[in-house]
């Protein structure tokens, strides 16, 4: 049974700012409302991935540090791409960077620590119907993911024009952190 505490906590995990949410906003801001609004179901599949990857290995790597710093590692590695990436890009609003934006939003909900967090720690070990749980967790992902993309298409265009610029640096500090968390195990 799904709990209140696990629609709340979800809502707030979802709604904080991080990689995803950075990247959705971005997306928002380059295609527009109405073309951006599929770049959630990106982030849904990839939080179902994730989460159920996470939940799969979560004792391995809850009990093992250097499991859990390569992980991180990976993710630093995957966010500098994404923002060396960025940085290089000019703004545009044509279909073919709307299909590159679709993977890098699902490629970095894979390694969204988030993802981590809900595997590991949110849906309880053993949980009687997994499933409804992390499908369940997609379909908030899904409505907050359209609340970041719908702040993204809302900006004025005088800010819009510089998302990748911002994103890139959003992105970079994410990777920094994640470095530091890792090393710091």
């Amino acid at each position: 049974m799904i709990t209140l505490s696990f629609v709340l906590t979800s809502i707030t995990i979802l709604l904080t700012p991080g990689p995803t949410n950075t990247v959705l906003a971005t997306c928002g801001a380059s295609f527009g409302l109405r073309r951006a609004a599929i770049m959630p179901v990106a982030e849904a599949i990839g939080y179902i991935v994730a989460v159920s990857v996470f939940a799969a290995v979560a004792d391995t790597v809850r009990g093992n540090a250097a499991a859990f710093a390569t992980i991180k590692l990976m993710a630093a590695g995957w966010l500098l791409y994404s923002a060396f990436k960025l940085w290089g890009m000019s703004f545009h609003t044509d279909a073919r960077p709307a299909r590159e934006a679709f993977i890098r939003v699902l490629l970095t909900t894979l390694v969204n620590p988030k993802a981590m967090l809900v595997g590991t720690v949110l849906i309880p070990a053993g949980a009687v119907h997994f499933p409804v749980w992390v499908l369940t967790y997609a379909l908030l992902s899904t409505l907050a993911g359209l609340g970041w993309v719908a702040f993204g298409a809302s900006l004025p265009f005088s800010v819009r024009r510089h998302t990748y610029k911002l994103a890139s640096l959003v992105l970079g500090g994410f990777s920094m952190a994640a470095v530091a968390s890792a090393l710091s195990i």
